[in-house]
This record gives structure tokens, sequence and C-alpha cells, in this order.
């Protein structure tokens, strides 16, 4: 399969909104320290930084750990996914590469907000402030499983992002269909997650348990694609990405 400007173009955002991305990823870590700065005089000596499944904090600790944790968070999260593409092996075309960077920095700007709003999150709770920790928590984590979801068809293959299974390694129409598949199945779960955050019996359990059952249903079925491959001696069940 050729890849021209247009096919680019189905998976990956416009020219100018591609270019705002690598600048939030910039962006998030740096308001995350003017929050930690700005927050550190007026927080109590001890504040919570554990929670449990029901929402009680259960562990404390000095208001350093609530200051330098969650920027420390933000900047790891950063350069892991700026660098650690480059001192990985590649598969595929340069076509295929340049589009697996144009979704991690998708990713990334969405785990690093993801991180903003946990620590927004913590530091109201640790002003005293009534905040809901449990459904805040389970809105936060499903809208990201349905981000997640929602690119998660549009990675190609690659060593360090998405579902890396032998099979899906081995073969680029596995890894077509099983992210394909998986697109639907994350947002699913996101979805449920966003329902189950308003009935407190479900939380988190309703999200944990749609996660895990998705992630275990990708790998079998990525071994069964790979057997009908292998079985059927034919080429593979879908056109892989540029001609892979």
């Amino acid at each position: 399969m050729s890849f021209t400007n247009d096919e680019r173009d189905k998976i990956q955002p416009a020219a100018r909104v591609r270019e705002l991305w690598p600048i939030l990823a910039l962006i998030i870590p740096g308001c995350q320290i003017l929050v930690a700065i700005g927050a550190l005089p007026f927080l109590p000596p001890i504040v919570p930084i554990h929670w449990n499944a029901l929402g009680h904090p259960d562990r404390y600790a000095s208001k350093w750990v609530n200051t330098l944790l969650f920027p420390g968070i933000g900047i790891f999260i950063y350069l892991l996914l700026h660098y650690i593409p480059s001192i990985g092996p590649h598969l595929g075309s340069r076509a295929s590469t340049f589009a697996n960077s144009q979704v991690r920095v998708i990713l990334q700007v969405t785990l690093l907000l993801f991180t903003l709003i946990i620590q927004l999150l913590v530091t109201s709770i640790s002003f005293g402030m009534a905040v809901d920790f449990p459904l805040v928590m389970n809105l936060a984590i499903s809208a990201l499983f349905i981000v997640i979801g929602n690119y998660l068809g549009k990675v190609r293959r690659n060593f360090w992002m998405g579902v890396r299974t032998p099979w899906t390694l081995a073969s680029p129409s596995v890894w077509e269909r099983t992210h394909r598949l998986g697109s639907w199945l994350f947002v699913a779960a996101g979805l449920l997650g966003l329902l189950c955050s308003f009935i407190p019996p479900l939380r988190p359990w309703g999200l944990l348990a749609s996660i895990l059952i998705a992630s275990l249903f990708l790998y079998i079925y990525s071994y069964i694609c790979y057997q009908q491959q292998i079985q059927a001696g034919r080429e593979p069940l879908s056109p892989p990405f540029d001609g892979e």
C-alpha cells in the first residue's frame, strides 16, 4: 500500500493542529510546576498522598511530597515519551514512524493533562475542600481510556507503544486487526467507566474489570488471528499499513 498525503491526513491531525501538540506537551509540566510552587506556602505540613478503594485517605506525608511528586511525574512522562522511541528498534517504513510520532505526542499530552488533573484534585483535598475523590478519579481514568482507544487503532507496528504481543509484533496484519478491535474495546471500557462513576458501588470495579477483560481478550484475539494466517497459508487477513 503506497503512502500518500491524503492517506496521512486520514490518520493524523491537520498540520496546524499537529504543531500545537508539542507546545502543549511543554506547557503542561510548566503549569504543574507553577501549581506546586503557588500551593506550597498554603499547604498544611502533612497532607494525604494515597486513597483506598472507597476514596478515604490512608497514607500521609510531608507537603513537600505533594509539591515535588506531580511535577516530577509530569517531567518523567514528557522525557520518557519524547526520547524512548529514538533508542528502540524501528519497524516498517518512515511513514509508519512519522505516524507513530504524531500519535505519541497526542498521548503524551493526554497523560500529562491527566497528571495535572490529579495534581489539582489532590491539592484541593489537601486544602480541605469537599471533593468527591472517587468520582473525579474514575471520570478522569475513564476519559483517559476513551482518548487512548480513539488513537489506538492509528498506532502502527512498533516495539514500545500499543498492544505488543508476540503475534502482533510478528505480523503487520495481526497488529492492524488487533488494534482496530482494541480501539473499540478501550473506548467502550471508558464509556462504561463513565457510567459506573455515578454508581458508587461499581466504582472503580466496573472500569477495572472492563479494562482487564478487554486486555485479555485482545491478547487471545491476536493469537487467534495469527493462527488463522498460519493455518490458511495465505497473505495477511487485511492489508497491512504501508506495505509492511
